[in-house]
């Protein structure tokens, strides 16, 4: 394992945490993988997400009400094992082709769309609510659904951010728990990954402090460009090492 290149990958992802308050699974999943198999890099990319979700929840914990998308938590935590399943039992280079083209249709939807869901019907919360925790099983890729869903509520921005990171923990649990049966953690040093908690950190604090001082917006165009780059390689150019 290159753990220079890992510490890197996860710099990135959490300065885009930090700056954007989301998109850490997205860009450290965008990355990883073209240094370590997708098993492993989503197994990995799971133990920081937890890290990082843990702190950004303790700034917001007082905005959190456990009524709000309770269901949608449940359903979620159901489709994580299948997510998990399907991960396992699936070849790692339709996992890469997977992988890229759900990053390219994020992506699209990201930048291409023009308004955002003032609503989400009852009747979708529930297959919402699987997609989106088989998609973190899977890929680490849950948040999308699942922010979607939260921000088509009439919601504070505290009670929104404080429920996607209930949601990113318990599913981050479920999903270790779920990867260490099936053994993606033997080649894991969990040793030399503690270490690379502080630059994770200071990444996270990093892009914080920059908030103020680019914008959003731009930023946030700018990483979803990146991701859908990072799709098209996955999905036409990456070949998958035996």
């Amino acid at each position: 394992m290159n753990w220079f290149l890992l510490g890197g990958s996860l710099a990135c992802a959490g300065f885009v945490q930090g700056l954007t308050g989301f998109g850490f699974g997205l860009v450290s999943m965008s990355i990883m993988p073209l240094f370590m198999n997708v098993k492993e890099a989503a197994a990995i990319s799971t133990v920081f997400s937890l890290l990082a979700t843990v702190t950004t929840f303790i700034r917001h914990a007082h905005d959190y009400n456990w009524r709000l998308g309770f269901v949608f938590l449940l359903c979620a935590c159901v489709g994580v094992p299948v997510g998990v399943y399907f991960l396992d039992r699936t070849n790692e280079s339709l996992l890469v082709h997977i992988l890229g083209a759900l990053m390219v249709v994020i992506a699209a939807h990201e930048l291409l769309s023009k308004r955002k869901i003032e609503r989400v019907p009852t009747t979708v919360t529930v297959p919402l609510g699987l997609f989106s925790g088989a998609l973190s099983g899977a890929f680490n890729l849950g948040g999308t659904p699942t922010a979607a869903y939260a921000y088509a509520h009439q919601w504070t921005r505290g009670q929104i951010i404080a429920f996607l990171q209930v949601m990113i923990t318990v599913s981050c649990v479920l999903r270790m728990v779920c990867y260490a049966r099936f053994g993606y953690f033997q080649q894991f040093s969990w040793t030399r990954g503690l270490l690379l908690a502080a630059p994770l950190y200071l990444a996270i604090a990093g892009g914080h402090a920059c908030l103020q001082k680019i914008s959003p917006a731009h930023m946030r165009r700018a990483i979803f460009i990146f991701i859908a780059v990072a799709g098209l390689y996955y999905l036409f150019l990456h070949h998958s090492k035996p």
